[in-house]
């Protein structure tokens, strides 16, 4: 253990499965992360890990979720387009260890 570093600040090293990062851009609106984190609940999934980017002409979100089946990938995909403030969206598979 590092000095002046506790166990709870050492996060365990564990190997992660293969990750799908959604990508969404966005207009600036307060309702857009509670609106997609809705929607990744319903497809049961905990996110790995979200960053959210505010600019003066929009919003860049990123999520990582679990493995999705391409069927319902898909179809969060579709539901995510189908926000009215979402200018784009893209789901992309990742590797992490």
């Amino acid at each position: 253990m590092l000095h002046g570093q506790t166990r709870a600040q050492r996060a365990p090293k564990t190997v992660r499965p293969t990750l799908v990062r959604l990508h969404v851009s966005g207009d600036v609106c307060p309702n857009l992360l509670p609106r997609l984190l809705g929607l990744v609940a319903q497809f049961d999934q905990i996110p790995y890990g979200i960053a959210l980017t505010r600019f003066p002409a929009g919003l860049k979100l990123s999520i990582d979720l679990g493995r999705l089946e391409e069927a319902r990938a898909e179809i969060l995909l579709n539901k995510v387009s189908g926000i009215p403030t979402v200018r784009g969206a893209r789901l992309v598979a990742v590797r992490r260890n």
